[in-house]
């Protein structure tokens, strides 16, 4: 199983390495299954943001997903061509074709199960299956998409069904990094890293691999190979299995913008306040993270985005709500650290040193976070990365 990003198939240059690469996997596999991702980035033709870009505002979710879906269609469409130019046998085939159900969440739709017979027949033929990732159907038959990264999903989750040796992501990255190289200039490449790890750097903003695409490997016990696009070498091995790393601390990551909104003012029992503000805020449709409860007080974080519209509809069922913005969610992430003392003493002290106040904490077996004004952000990934990963 290979996965190609939608920057490996942007320009004729790319294409032609992304032939000469599958052809070289067809040599090696008994069967070969390529999934793909939409062509390039925003501003390119057939880029997600781009088709996106021709929607007005009053496209509803499920219009958005059907169009969405159009950008891997092409990838797929093209790729199978030009492997077909180069001597080897393909097929391309529709996140459906593939036998991808999903429930019908629009946008961020969870795989409930795969129909391999589809693939099955194209293998059977001797041909290579080009898949359209991040999409599927759902069972009331309407298109839908994964989220974003949604393809690398597509690519594991297939390896299950087909019960696959390993899967082998092709990325224009060097490596998988303990932090993002732009932001920490001293972030190290990580030649390995247990699935779980890579799950929670993920889930904590870091763009390496979709962290379904890590939950999905770790469910069926298949490796991931991260391969160089342009050398085809094994940059990162991802094992599903429990930590395979020396450190505890397997590297630092930090999410999108954030507001955290400070809610009061509501009347009756707290838990019943509690329960109001989130239900609120939920059944509007919008994220929240690290929640924080302190009596007649609930205090969250939301996408910056969001922040006026959680706000208004706040407000508009009689509460007081009070947002700081923009922030950032910055973590230090490995499964290691459960159980280990003083490493939140460690982790405060180190962003106290480097001058960054901690707005608000949260916690899990995996990770310590703290939300940070965005203008420090950096300064304490840095400071994170040297205290944890560095010594």
């Amino acid at each position: 199983m290979a996965k190609f990003g939608g920057t490996c198939l942007a320009d004729r240059e790319s294409q032609r390495r992304t032939a000469e690469l599958c052809g070289t996997l067809r040599s090696q596999c008994e069967n070969l299954v390529v999934v793909v991702s939409a062509m390039g980035r925003s501003g390119d033709p057939y880029a997600t943001d781009t088709l996106l870009g021709l929607l007005s505002d009053g496209a509803s979710p499920a219009e958005r997903d059907r169009l969405m879906a159009c950008g891997e269609i092409i990838s797929a469409l093209v790729t199978a061509s030009l492997l077909r130019g180069n001597g080897i046998e393909a097929e391309a085939l529709t996140g459906w074709e593939a036998g991808i159900t999903t429930d019908d969440s629009s946008g961020d739709a969870m795989v409930l199960s795969v129909d391999t017979t589809g693939m099955n027949r194209v293998l059977a033929g001797g041909a290579v299956a080009v898949v359209a990732g991040f999409q599927g159907f759902s069972p009331e038959g309407c298109v839908t998409t994964l989220g974003r990264g949604g393809s690398d999903t597509t690519a594991v989750v297939l390896a299950a069904a087909l019960k696959a040796d390993e899967v082998v992501f092709f990325k224009t990255v060097e490596s998988v990094f303990t932090a993002d190289p732009e932001k920490v200039p001293e972030a190290r490449k990580l030649d390995r890293i247990c699935a779980e790890d890579l799950r929670q750097m993920a889930w904590q903003g870091a763009k390496i691999v979709n962290p379904r695409a890590a939950e999905a490997s770790i469910a069926s016990g298949i490796p991931i190979r991260v391969r160089s696009f342009a050398t085809g070498d094994v940059v990162t091995t991802v094992e599903p299995v429990p930590s395979v790393c020396e450190n505890y601390i397997v590297g630092v990551a930090s999410g999108p913008p954030v507001a955290r909104m400070t809610v009061s003012g509501g009347a009756g029992p707290c838990h019943v306040f509690h329960s109001r503000v989130f239900g609120l805020v939920a059944g509007a449709g919008v994220s929240m993270d690290m929640f924080s409860v302190f009596g007649d007080t609930a205090v969250f974080t939301v996408p910056l985005d969001e922040r006026d519209r959680v706000a208004c509809i706040l407000e508009g069922e009689g509460l007081r709500c009070l947002s700081l913005a923009p922030c950032a969610k910055v973590s230090i992430v490995g499964a290691g650290m459960h159980g280990l003392r003083g490493v939140m003493a460690r982790f405060s002290a180190a962003l106290s040193e480097a001058g960054v106040e901690m707005l608000q904490t949260v916690d899990s077996h995996a990770t310590i976070s703290a939300l940070v004004a965005m203008g420090e952000r950096d300064t304490a990934l840095r400071a994170l990365h040297r205290e944890f990963v560095e010594k």
